[in-house]
């Protein structure tokens, strides 16, 4: 598969395709073979898209069996989150490589259902957790894993947005990601799994148990998340979500014995806790988008960003914040 074309089908048409598409297309080599979307017009809509930038114009469906129908090397799935799952599940059990937009899905046994069955036919399933293609985060990991500032004593996570006044302004083909019904659980489910999985990553630490508490709407939507988490060697970790921002915030700090790392989206810096002021650190460009990656894996040329293996550990970690939350009691997670 190396040298040769790769035939993508694309599940869920909205907004999040629209943007990996857009990488999808500048790749050598990539054909999108086939749109489904429930809604058959938004498919019909991505396949005129597509070829109105100078692609084949791709069959449309509104039944993603027919889509696999064509046989496609991977399908990449944009769907609600609990469409994921079964999606998967159909795909790898018609021997195709899969390509899930964050979250891998919404619950521990599905998820895992979805790596054994992967790992049983060898085929790869890549989880959009593009975090962790963050120069940002990147080197984060690497100065945590080097002890750049001692033995790690606490971690705190915090992502903030205006996530309810978009609900209010947008609604839209947006609007799943807002019903508790429909997306399986809110702000936590959608922007806060990818918090979750750059606290696990960045650490390299698994969870042991979780506190949590959340606010919610009448609809029983969450707008803001608190949990205390402890970690792997005992290290306490603190995450924050906050739908009701008026702006926007995504940030981690770790605190070490001999300094503080402070990480963002786009920033680094290093805080030695002597007095001095912190230190910012030069950051590349990203190098790779998480499309590239997942491309180039199907071509044997690297490992995936994030596997639905690696996946498995935030799922496990959400899923038990948001029960945890709905308890009112600690959850063990060993």
């Amino acid at each position: 598969m190396a040298d040769s074309l790769l035939r993508i089908g694309i599940a869920g048409c909205g907004q999040a395709a629209r943007i990996h598409v857009e990488r999808l297309l500048k790749a050598a080599d990539v054909q999108i073979v086939g749109c489904v979307d429930a809604l058959r017009e938004s498919a019909d809509a991505l396949a005129g898209t597509i070829a109105g930038k100078g692609g084949a114009r791709p069959a449309v469906f509104d039944d993603f069996r027919s889509l696999l129908d064509l046989r496609p090397d991977a399908v990449a799935i944009f769907t609600p989150h609990l469409g994921h799952y079964r999606q998967a599940m159909d795909a790898l059990q018609a021997d195709i490589h899969v390509f899930i937009e964050k979250p891998l899905s919404t619950n521990t046994q599905e998820a895992a259902d979805v790596v054994n069955l992967a790992r049983g036919r060898k085929l790869k399933v890549g989880v959009g957790h593009q975090y962790r293609l963050r120069p940002s985060l990147v080197e984060a990991r690497k100065r945590l894993a080097a002890d750049a500032v001692g033995p790690l004593r606490l971690v705190t996570a915090a992502l903030a947005e205006p996530w309810l006044a978009r609900q209010q302004e947008r609604g839209g083909e947006s609007s799943w990601r807002f019903d508790p019904k429909l997306a399986g659980g809110g702000l936590l489910a959608d922007a806060g799994d990818h918090l979750i999985d750059a606290l696990l990553w960045t650490t390299g630490r698994t969870p042991l148990e979780v506190f949590a508490v959340q606010s919610r709407l009448p609809s029983g939507l969450d707008v803001v998340t608190a949990a205390t988490i402890r970690l792997q060697d005992d290290v306490p970790a603190t995450v924050a979500l906050s739908g009701v921002s008026r702006g926007s915030l995504f940030e981690l700090n770790f605190f070490g014995e001999r300094g503080r790392i402070h990480a963002t989206d786009s920033l680094l810096e290093i805080d030695q806790g002597d007095g001095s002021p912190a230190r910012r650190v030069e950051l590349p460009e990203p190098s790779e988008s998480i499309d590239a990656n997942f491309l180039a894996a199907l071509r044997g040329l690297g490992p995936l960003c994030c596997s639905a293996e690696d996946a498995l550990e935030t799922v496990r970690l959400s899923e038990a914040v948001a029960r945890s939350a709905a308890t009112g009691q600690v959850v063990q997670l060993v």
